[in-house]
C-alpha cells in the first residue's frame, strides 16, 4: 500500500468526508481504494487508483469541472490536519511556504515550489516527483482552486492571481474564471499559479500561530515517514485503532493480537513502551483527525471509547494542553 507515487490516507479520509457533503458514498470511496480504519495516516494509496475513482464520480455527476466543485465545497473547513496547518498560518506566504515544505504528507506524486526570483512576480508550481508520471486532472486542479478560493476568503477578497496554467487539456469555461479570477491556460508547460509577490504578504483572517505550530510538528512527523515504532508496537497500535469504541483493557488488546496479556506486557517492557501511553497516542491522533474533519465532540468521545464528552475533553486537554475544538 505504501505506493511510490501515492496519495496519503491523511488526505483521503478528509477528502472522503468532503465527498460525503456532495452526497457521494464516502465509505464506498474509501473501501474502493482499500483504505481501512486501522491504517495510519501516512499510508499511501496508488495515485492512479485515486484518480480513477474521482474521475468515475465526476462522470456519474456529469460534472466536467468537478475539481472546482470540490474546492467550493471545501470552503466550509480546510481539508484535514494539513489544510488546518496551512490556513492557520499568519500570511499567504507562510501558508504557501508550509504547504510546499510538507506537501509530501498528502502526496508523493508531486511537489510544490514557490519561486520569487522574478521580483514583482511569484510562481507557485506543482511538478511531478518523477518525470513522465501521469497526473489526474481533478487532483491537479483541486489544490490550486482551493488555494485561490480560501486565500481570497481569508483576506477579505484582497487576494488575486495573475495567471493560472495547467499542463492537461481543457477549456477555460466561465467556472474557471469565477474560481480563479484570472486567465486560465491549458496544455501549458507547467502546472502553476502566477501572482504579484506583494500578495504573499497579505494577512490571513484565519491565523492562529500557536495551533498552526502545534499542527506543523505533527505534520512534520508524518511527512518524515512515521514515528519509528517497531513492528510489534505497530501491531499493538493497529489493534487499538481497530477497537477504539470498545473497552480497551490489556486483556482485550492482547486477545485482538492473539497473545496473552502477560506476553503483551513482556514485549512492551522489552520495547520500553507503555501500553497506556500508546493507547493515549492512538486516541489523540484519531481525535485530531476527527476534529479536523469537523466531527462533533460528542461523536468523537464515543468513537474513542469515552463514556461521555466531558471525559474526552479532560483527556484531550491532558494530552495536548488545550481543550478540543472542531476544525482545530
Amino acid at each position: 500500500m505504501d505506493a511510490v507515487h501515492g496519495i496519503s490516507v491523511a488526505l483521503l479520509r478528509p477528502l472522503a468526508e468532503l465527498l460525503g457533503r456532495l452526497d457521494v458514498d464516502s465509505a464506498g470511496f474509501l473501501a474502493a481504494l482499500g483504505v481501512e480504519e486501522a491504517m495510519p495516516p501516512n499510508t499511501y494509496i496508488a495515485a492512479a487508483t485515486v484518480d480513477d475513482q474521482l474521475a468515475a464520480i465526476a462522470a456519474r455527476r456529469a460534472d466536467p469541472a468537478f475539481a472546482l466543485t470540490l474546492a467550493r465545497t471545501s470552503l466550509v473547513r480546510p481539508l484535514g490536519l494539513f489544510g488546518h496547518m496551512v490556513w492557520l498560518s499568519g500570511t499567504v506566504r507562510d501558508a504557501v511556504t508550509r504547504a510546499a515544505k510538507f506537501y509530501a504528507m498528502v502526496t508523493r506524486r508531486t511537489t510544490l515550489t514557490l519561486d520569487e526570483s522574478a521580483g514583482e512576480l511569484a510562481t507557485l508550481r506543482m511538478q511531478p516527483v518523477t518525470r513522465g508520471v501521469t497526473r489526474g486532472r481533478i487532483l491537479t486542479e483541486f489544490p490550486f482552486a482551493s488555494l485561490a478560493l480560501r486565500a481570497r476568503e481569508a483576506t477579505g477578497g484582497a487576494f488575486a492571481l495573475r495567471a493560472v496554467r495547467f499542463t492537461h487539456a481543457g477549456e477555460p469555461t466561465p467556472a474557471y474564471a469565477e474560481v480563479f479570477g484570472a486567465p486560465v491556460t491549458f496544455a501549458a508547460r507547467h502546472d502553476e499559479l502566477e501572482l504579484a509577490t506583494s500578495q504573499l504578504d497579505l494577512r490571513l483572517a484565519s491565523a492562529d500561530p500557536i495551533t498552526s505550530a502545534a499542527l506543523e510538528a505533527k505534520v512534520a512527523q508524518l511527512t518524515a515517514g512515521g514515528s519509528g515504532h517497531s513492528a510489534f508496537v505497530a501491531r499493538v497500535r493497529s489493534a487499538i485503532a481497530t477497537h477504539l469504541e470498545a473497552e480497551l483493557t490489556p486483556t482485550a488488546i492482547a486477545r485482538a493480537l492473539g497473545i496473552s496479556a502477560r506476553t503483551l506486557r513482556r514485549h512492551l517492557e522489552q520495547e520500553g513502551v507503555s501500553l497506556r501511553a500508546t493507547l493515549d497516542e492512538v486516541r489523540r491522533e484519531r481525535a485530531d483527525e476527527l476534529l479536523a474533519a469537523g466531527t462533533p465532540i460528542k461523536e468523537i468521545a464515543f468513537a474513542l471509547g469515552f463514556s461521555e464528552p466531558s471525559a474526552f475533553s479532560r483527556a484531550y486537554k491532558r494530552w495536548t494542553g488545550v481543550a478540543p475544538r472542531k476544525g482545530s
